[in-house]
């Protein structure tokens, strides 16, 4: 063998393309029903953080995810699709009320307190975007859509820096909320 390896293109006919473009389209609507929910999360958790550079650090996380909302909804368009804001918005509404109802029950059993409890729920509902927009990645690999790949990507990392930044704010919040009953 001199070393090369052979590569091997396939390409996908009409039909099948359309099959996997519409479950691709399906991923897209639960990344912006994720991301539609995640803006509400934030727009609760924020007020109610009594420090100050917590606060801060969390109106620039709200800050770019307006971008990551955009960019979830220009996801459609590189595939050719209209995506549904309203009905995402709905479903995040719903899907929304549902997680604080569990998270907020186990903080409660838990014995925490207060504003700690918006940003765990943050923290969570933050990982469940970061994880959508990564099999977005993926799909755009799986496809060859290298578009999907860039947009995804860069998200990806922005949220996974926003995940270690919320996780420290949540320990660092925890003694303060489970010990002392206070908001931080």
């Amino acid at each position: 063998m001199n070393g090369k390896q052979e590569v091997i293109l396939i390409e996908l006919d009409d039909h099948t393309l359309k099959k996997r473009l519409d479950e691709v389209e399906k991923w897209f609507e639960h990344i912006l029903t994720l991301q539609f929910s995640l803006e509400k999360v934030l727009e609760k958790a924020i007020p109610k953080i009594k420090e100050p550079h917590i606060k801060e650090a969390m109106e620039k996380v709200q800050e770019a995810n307006k971008f990551h909302t955009e960019s979830a909804q220009n996801l459609f368009h590189i595939i050719n699709r209209k995506c549904n804001t309203t009905r995402a918005q709905a479903t995040a509404l719903v899907m929304g009320k549902l997680e604080e109802s569990v998270v907020k029950t186990q903080d409660v059993f838990g014995g925490a307190f207060g504003s700690w409890q918006d940003i765990h729920l943050l923290l969570l509902v933050n990982e469940q975007t970061r994880g959508a927009f990564g099999v977005a990645e993926q799909l755009g690999l799986s496809l060859g859509i290298k578009e999907i790949v860039k947009a995804a990507f860069s998200i990806t990392h922005e949220k996974t820096i926003h995940q270690l930044l919320i996780q420290e704010y949540m320990l660092e919040m925890a003694p303060i909320s489970i010990l002392y009953k206070e908001d931080a």
